[in-house]
């Protein structure tokens, strides 16, 4: 088994963190995070993952709890995490903003 792990950096405040497991090449576990740092803290706000025998998004809140799940049962480890670096790229603003929102709560 491999094991992988790197960062991307998006902003000051944001990260993307990556972590992949294979075997022979293949993907058998995966963990795509946005990090967002805020007031010396630093809150998950949106994770893909392939847990639970599928892959799929974790929406969280400010405490860490996942309030919503999004299955991928139609795409393979490769396809959900490659969608999941690309949807947390593209998208994180989005993300973000209505983190601030259910934080300021």
């Amino acid at each position: 088994m491999s094991e992988r792990y790197f960062k991307i950096d998006i902003s000051e405040y944001v990260e993307i963190h990556v972590f992949i497991k294979t075997i022979n090449g293949l993907i058998v576990d995966f963990m795509v995070k946005l990090i967002w740092r805020f007031e010396n803290s630093f809150y998950e706000v949106v994770r893909f993952d392939s847990g639970h025998d599928c892959p799929h998004k974790d929406i969280l809140n400010p405490e860490g709890k996942v309030i919503r799940k999004i299955w991928y049962e139609f795409h393979d480890n490769k396809q959900a995490l490659d969608l999941g670096i690309k949807d947390l790229k593209e998208n994180y603003e989005i993300y973000i903003e209505r983190f601030k929102k259910w934080l300021k709560k």
